[in-house]
């Protein structure tokens, strides 16, 4: 199990495992579902990249990386306002593991005794469960709308206008 937190692969497969979904969710998914793609690409996909060619590892304090910190707050942010607007379950799950993840650096940043194994898998577990939360929510939103026909995207009192209103028409749909 350490050996897959800990694996160069782990990275490559959870790329290409995001990439895959994100564009799923943008063909597939309705509003909340492109919402919550958008955060993982902008943030962890575009920005990591970003944030690796210009700084690297560079940006450390008391052993926290700032950049991927700051990240996860973003992240954080973006998904509980998906979360309390959406009209989906998963999509707290996702913010919740969020806040793990968020904590782990907290922790990291405040206590030196923590393990680096432990600060790793606080870190990386809750994103592979947040990607596989996306792609139950995203299988279980095709199945409904299949089933069912067309349904709301967001809670009512939510969907004035603003952003979500963009992310449920992307793609041509509304």
């Amino acid at each position: 199990m350490l050996q897959l937190l800990l694996s160069d692969y782990r990275i490559i497969a959870q790329d290409v495992f995001a990439i895959s979904l994100i564009v799923s969710a943008f063909v597939w998914g309705g509003g909340p579902e492109r919402a919550a793609a958008a955060t993982w690409l902008v943030v962890f996909e575009i920005g990591g990249r970003l944030n690796d060619s210009l700084f690297g590892d560079e940006l450390q304090l008391a052993d926290v990386d700032l950049y991927w910190a700051s990240a996860d707050l973003v992240a954080g942010i973006c998904w509980i306002a998906i979360a309390l607007c959406a009209n989906r379950n998963y999509t707290l799950w996702i913010a919740a593991m969020q806040v793990l993840a968020m904590a782990a650096h907290l922790s990291r940043g405040l206590v030196e005794a923590i393990s680096p194994i432990a600060y790793v898998a606080m870190v990386v577990a809750p994103g592979w469960c947040q990607l596989f939360l996306l792609a139950g929510g995203l299988v279980f939103h095709i199945r409904r709308k299949r089933k069912f026909g067309p349904y709301r995207d967001w809670r009512p009192g939510t969907e004035h206008g603003g952003w979500q209103s963009v992310f449920s028409r992307i793609g041509g749909k509304a």
